[in-house]
């Protein structure tokens, strides 16, 4: 059982890489605004698979953190320069926040550290003329606030981001 397993994973990850024809382009950086705000960074794993890794700020459950956020996604085109994503990921950060978040305490400003699991779903158009690809997501997913007094699970209701990145 075991090896049929091992023999249906190398088919799997054979099957995945083609003629590097499905993926737009190898790298990507820019930035990112929306529930997220801050700088992005895409890449190529295989020709459907791509890892995208953002870093920024997010304001949340009256909370301000600082977040990171890793997905990996099953990328595919539509038509020529225009392609849908679907996948997951995890985060984490620190979150600070005020007087109106329900589980601070009044005197204290850090609320303490976050971290969570999201789905990730949207498009992306790349230009095939200039190096440029700009991309509409939707992250919701599961954020656990962690302090002293324990941690409190959250809903992540990470809506809609938008990204602009150069590609290489």
């Amino acid at each position: 059982m075991k090896k049929k397993k091992i023999i249906i994973c190398i088919f799997i990850i054979i099957g995945s890489y083609n003629l590097h024809a499905q993926n737009p382009y190898d790298n990507s950086v820019g930035g990112i605004v929306g529930f997220l705000n801050g700088v992005s960074y895409k890449t190529f794993i295989t020709d459907n698979l791509a890892f995208q890794n953002d870093v920024g700020f997010k304001y949340l459950h009256y909370a301000f953190g600082i977040e990171i956020n890793g997905n990996l996604m099953y990328e595919r085109a539509i038509k020529s320069g225009f392609y849908w994503f679907a996948g997951g990921g995890l985060n984490g950060g620190l979150a600070f926040g005020g007087k109106e978040f329900p589980y601070q305490n009044l005197d204290d400003e850090f609320i303490g550290f976050k971290f969570g699991v999201n789905a990730i779903g949207g498009v992306e158009y790349n230009f095939d003329n200039i190096p440029l690809t700009l991309q509409a997501d939707i992250r919701p997913g599961i954020l656990f606030y962690v302090r002293e007094s324990g941690t409190k699970p959250m809903f992540d209701y990470n809506f809609f981001n938008f990204s602009v990145r150069y590609t290489f």
